[in-house]
């Protein structure tokens, strides 16, 4: 029975791979891991689907499903892709420490090679990091009656500053101190258990957000974006 399930989670993952649909994409690697939960390829190629669409935090689950595996700790693809995504975080220490582990499984890659350089001149202070892009859904594609559910947090830099109440690039400054660790395990530990959620964003009144670039928009409490700030 077991091996019938990989077979049939091997055609899901196939699917996957030809389809262009993003969406479709999910679905396909969503049923082969259904059959086969550990499947580096179809959790890999998930991760990287939810990489794209902004949501970092499970694009990483899925990598590390991989690396926790009996002798997959060095799956190239899971260690490179999880490093990209603890960079969109802002979480640069951690990604670097991965880019490296990537770097290691091969030592010529020159594009592993370039995200090692910027990654350690980041973490040794030495380049401004480039505010990000924000992932979300436009007011103009939302339909009138939906309700915002998705869980998009900002990046823990952010709400460090935002609690420190000073600048990103101040907060580069009180690292030597260690100043901030407490407060960015509290906030890291907050956005795991989703304490930091709608429901305790100082935007939320009535189970309506009235952040300025929302217009008052149907939200659920426990979904988050990257304007969430805690009351």
């Amino acid at each position: 029975m077991k091996e019938r399930n990989s077979d049939v989670a091997v055609t899901w993952i196939e699917k996957g791979l030809s389809e262009k649909d993003p969406e479709k994409k999910l679905h396909y690697f969503g049923l082969a891991l259904e059959l086969d939960p550990k499947n580096p390829v179809a959790l890999n190629n998930k991760g990287m689907l939810l990489y794209k669409k902004g949501k970092f935090h499970e694009a990483i689950e899925c990598y590390d499903k991989i690396l926790k595996q009996y002798n997959m700790s060095r799956y190239l693809p899971a260690l490179y892709n999880k490093a990209l995504a603890l960079k969109k975080m802002e979480r640069f220490e951690a990604a670097l420490t991965f880019m490296n582990r990537a770097l290691k499984q091969q030592p010529d890659n020159d594009k592993i090679k370039l995200h090692v350089e910027n990654l350690t001149l980041i973490v040794e202070g030495k380049e401004e990091i480039k505010p990000r892009k924000e992932t979300q859904i436009s007011i103009e594609k939302l339909a009138v009656n939906q309700v915002y559910v998705q869980w998009e947090p900002p990046a823990v830099s952010t709400l460090l500053a935002y609690e420190m109440k000073c600048s990103q690039k101040d907060i580069k400054y009180y690292k030597g101190f260690g100043e901030d660790l407490v407060k960015e395990k509290i906030i890291q530990d907050k956005l795991n258990r989703r304490a930091y959620c709608c429901g305790t964003c100082r935007y939320h009144k009535n189970e309506l957000c009235q952040h300025k670039d929302t217009k008052a928009m149907s939200i659920s409490l426990n979904a988050i974006c990257r304007n969430f700030r805690p009351e």
